[in-house]
């Protein structure tokens, strides 16, 4: 199966090392700029792999919007349907790494070109049981987003296709984080797969309420639901069966693709099992499947904190092997 990944590509500024000396001038951090974006990191994470993904955004007329174009396709992701637009700038992303290799953000995406992807640009896309739809939440995070996302989700559910969604939530993305609840929980309701951090949910739903939140998911119809935890076990949830994997203890210097490298992984594995999505829910009844598709994720992930960067971070099939 193919994988489409709608959704922002940008460009990663992420801090290199120590401040510059010099004397009792004051000076930031070095920031070195890679190819980034979560829905980008998962495309390339599948085609790493060996799978068939494909992009699906807008990036600006600019010097880093034909940076990405460019390492999109040199990781041999599908960018027929990456646009390029004057309308808007490529977004930035400003990423400080403390000393466990944990992220801070500053984001630059007022008017970011990725905002303007129109009805009519998804039109032109193919919505069929032979595919998967992946997205995260950023592509509800604002009013510009939404009619798009809507449109997309509708045209998916018409034609039968899988959707994922990874919750992802960045703050810094939201015109008012007021509205991100029920944003997400409105889309969670129409997809497929769902993959989440403890920490989002308990921030988008309370501590209290976040194992009750994924209940009710799984009863409107989401198959499988995946709970990462920092380095704690991964929880892997059916309506009919949950269990949880533990991840490996790894040397950690960057964890900016990491949860990116999980779901990509995850999708890949299932790509190579099932050939359209009619076959994908007697998959997803199987203990087995859905428990070995995690382990594989997990591998990606664990391989992906130990290198720096996003693209250059995810895993080939010769390195989940070792």
């Amino acid at each position: 199966m193919k994988i489409l990944c709608l959704g922002e590509v940008l460009i990663d500024m992420l801090s290199q090392g120590a401040a510059p000396k010099d004397g009792n001038m004051p000076a930031m951090k070095p920031f070195q700029p890679y190819a980034g974006g979560a829905p980008a990191n998962v495309a390339v994470a599948v085609a790493q792999l060996g799978g068939r993904s494909a992009m699906v955004s807008k990036v600006g007329d600019d010097t880093f919007g034909a940076f990405l174009k460019e390492m999109l396709e040199h990781y041999k992701v599908n960018t027929d349907f990456v646009w390029t637009t004057s309308q808007g700038n490529t977004a930035l992303a400003f990423v400080n790494l403390d000393e466990d290799g944990e992220r801070s953000f500053d984001f630059y995406v007022d008017n970011a070109a990725h905002k303007h992807i129109t009805e009519h640009d998804l039109s032109t896309i193919d919505c069929n049981k032979d595919a998967v739809l992946h997205f995260c939440s950023g592509s509800l995070a604002g009013p510009e987003l939404i009619p798009g996302t809507e449109f997309i989700l509708d045209k998916a559910r018409q034609e039968g296709m899988m959707v994922c969604l990874d919750i992802n939530y960045r703050p810094a993305f939201w015109d008012d984080t007021a509205n991100a609840p029920s944003r997400i929980d409105a889309a969670a309701k129409r997809v497929s797969i769902l993959k989440a951090s403890r920490e989002e949910l308990d921030e988008l739903y309370g501590a209290e309420n976040a194992d009750a939140k994924v209940q009710q998911w799984l009863e409107s119809g989401v198959k499988v639901v995946l709970v990462t935890d920092g380095g704690e076990p991964i929880h892997y949830i059916t309506t009919s069966f949950s269990g949880t994997l533990a991840s490996p203890k790894m040397e950690v210097k960057d964890t900016t693709a990491a949860g990116d490298s999980f779901i990509g992984g995850f999708l890949y594995y299932l790509s190579t099992k099932v050939n359209n999505a009619d076959e994908f829910d007697s998959w997803a009844a199987s203990f087995e499947n859905v428990s070995e598709a995690t382990e594989f994720a997990i591998r990606c992930g664990a391989f992906t904190v130990t290198q720096y960067g996003a693209f250059s971070a995810l895993p080939t099939q010769q390195d989940i092997a070792k």
